[in-house]
């Protein structure tokens, strides 16, 4: 049996964000909005009040049209998040080389880590195995960056996970511990309230961190804390491909 004849077709999101399956090609009036249009109403949404915002509705409310003539564009909210990643996330630019693989794998990461805090809700969209153009030119930047490794095909397709998957993970844990920071109390008025003895008979390990001065802001020691992992991933990944 032919594979082929029997696959689903390909979403219209994802094709639209290789340049198909575009309104133009639709029945009906003269198309008055473009992708990009939408796509940048999106994420201007989006960096105002997150990702919980989008909807159809409310972008065809920016844009000044009802929400029927925007589904001649997005047929569907699942479609919709393929093309405001796709652009939010753009394409890889300026990244420094490094001198050597694993510095240039960082170099990657932190690149991907500042597109993220760019939109910080781009690590609450769904994870998806990367089709659109912006993310598999991603990929292709950091499989280029680990040729040199010694890695074999599979193993650096899956440290190619891993230090996306990472970068991601700690995007949207900074952002979550940024957001909520404003409330978060002094270590030392929360020891003092609850008491010194009982804080310490509590958690003592954490007590000792807190008086020294280590349990810090996340704010103060998001880029520290970054840059600690992901030393210890690229130095794990040094050891697999033997030095």
């Amino acid at each position: 049996m032919n594979d082929r004849s029997t696959s689903a077709p390909l979403p219209r999101g994802l094709r639209q964000t290789w340049g198909s399956g575009t309104a133009a090609g639709r029945p009906g009036p003269k198309a008055m909005l473009s992708l990009p249009g939408i796509a940048s109403s999106a994420i201007a949404l989006a960096d105002a009040e997150g990702a919980e915002a989008l909807s159809l509705g409310r972008i065809a409310e920016r844009l000044g049209v009802t929400t029927n003539a925007l589904y001649r564009y997005v047929d569907s909210r699942d479609d919709l998040d393929v093309i405001v990643h796709d652009h939010a996330l753009g394409a890889p630019a300026g990244i420094p080389e490094g001198e050597d693989w694993a510095d240039a794998a960082a170099a990657w990461c932190r690149a991907l880590r500042d597109r993220y805090a760019r939109h910080p809700w781009l690590s609450d969209m769904r994870v998806r195995i990367p089709f659109a153009p912006h993310s598999l030119a991603w990929l292709e930047d950091l499989l280029e960056r680990l040729e040199g490794s010694g890695l074999g095909d599979r193993e650096t397709l899956q440290a190619a996970g891993l230090l996306d998957g990472y970068v991601r993970t700690r995007a949207g844990a900074v952002r979550d511990l940024l957001r909520a920071d404003a409330g978060t109390p002094d270590p030392g008025l929360l020891i003092r309230e609850i008491g010194a003895e009982r804080f310490t008979a509590r958690v003592p390990r954490v007590a000792s961190l807190m008086s020294s001065g280590l349990y810090r802001s996340p704010q103060a020691v998001a880029d520290e804390d970054f840059e600690f992992g992901l030393d210890r991933i690229l130095a794990g990944l040094r050891q697999l491909a033997g030095g």
